[in-house]
């Protein structure tokens, strides 16, 4: 869900009105679940509402950040939040440090009447540690879990599935069994879900204007562009994208600005990451190029190209 349509939403922080407390421990034994890509929940999400199913994606977790995600779909009316069954808690933080509902709630969770149990395992444990660990973080997961639909809004003539997660933004997957999940070992990808998004801007913030935001947690156009851009690389037309992130970053900032000639200045270096900044005028333009994780799912060589993440300009006094 953009960041624009949220505000459209009515406030709550971390509770959402889908959800009741209650009852005893579900088992541990799992039924056979219905097997389900994102792209087909996103096309149908009453179909599969209340059902158990398997699913193969991207878990977003950050700050008011725990959702699923597939890059292929990019959709503005689908968003998924994500819950554990039982009584583990996310300990997402919704606005400020130390709110975040904790490790555990009191009682198992039941959803609209559904009893939602969690098979606390070892890959479970394995994949809430490295959540704690990375505390902005992006991880392939396969998951048993039951899903909610929620409740099919229009507002401002937008139609979209609500009611769970943070500001009411998104239909429901609660997991009841973590199957395996991709550990985070290559130094060379940015595993974070906020793509540059709290980069500091390098001066007194007047006002921030967002032009350009490239984040798997909000998939829309710019993931596609992103994943072309890797395509494009592979076969040989932009070979230069995987070795320059400052022509990448260059080349995402001139259509925001023609008739300009942006002078970039590189600011922070890692493997992973690289932030420029250009002064344009009194405003400061800041440009942030990465080597997106996900985007190692598209990468024919196995290398992952540098991709313009963000870019943002805020006035400075």
């Amino acid at each position: 869900m953009n960041r624009q349509l949220a505000v459209l939403f009515t406030l709550f922080i971390g509770v959402c009105p889908l959800l009741a407390q209650g009852g005893n421990p579900g088992s541990d034994s799992v039924p056979q679940p219905r097997q389900v890509t994102y792209c087909e929940l996103s096309r149908d999400p009453a179909a599969y509402n209340h059902e158990l199913i398997r699913i193969t994606a991207f878990m977003t977790h950050g700050f008011e950040n725990f959702h699923l995600a597939d890059p292929n779909c990019a959709t503005q009316d689908f968003s998924v939040w994500v819950m554990y069954g039982g009584k583990a808690e996310s300990d997402t933080v919704y606005c400020c440090p130390g709110e975040g509902g904790g490790k555990t709630r009191s009682e198992s969770l039941m959803v609209e009447g559904v009893q939602v149990p969690l098979v606390n395992n070892l890959t479970f444990q394995q994949f809430t540690d490295l959540l704690r660990k990375e505390s902005d973080t992006t991880v392939r997961v396969t998951a048993v879990g039951r899903f909610f639909a929620g409740e099919k809004r229009t507002t401002n003539g937008v139609t979209f599935w609500a009611g769970a997660g943070h500001l009411g933004c998104c239909s429901l997957f609660v997991v009841q069994r973590v199957e395996s999940f991709e550990v985070h070992t290559r130094p060379d990808l940015d595993y974070t879900a906020e793509a540059g998004w709290y980069e500091k801007e390098g001066c007194k913030v007047r006002s921030l204007r967002d032009q350009r935001h490239v984040s798997i947690a909000d998939p829309d156009s710019t993931t596609e562009q992103a994943i072309a851009g890797q395509r494009r690389a592979d076969s040989g037309e932009t070979k230069w994208m995987f070795s320059d992130p400052q022509r990448v970053a260059l080349e995402s900032v001139k259509p925001l600005y023609p008739g300009q000639v942006p002078v970039l200045r590189r600011v922070k270096k890692t493997s992973a990451r690289q932030v420029f900044r250009w002064k344009n005028g009194k405003n400061q333009v800041v440009v942030v190029v990465n080597r997106p994780y996900w985007l190692s799912f598209y990468a024919a060589s196995g290398s992952v190209v540098w991709v313009s993440t963000m870019v943002k300009e805020a006035g400075c006094d």
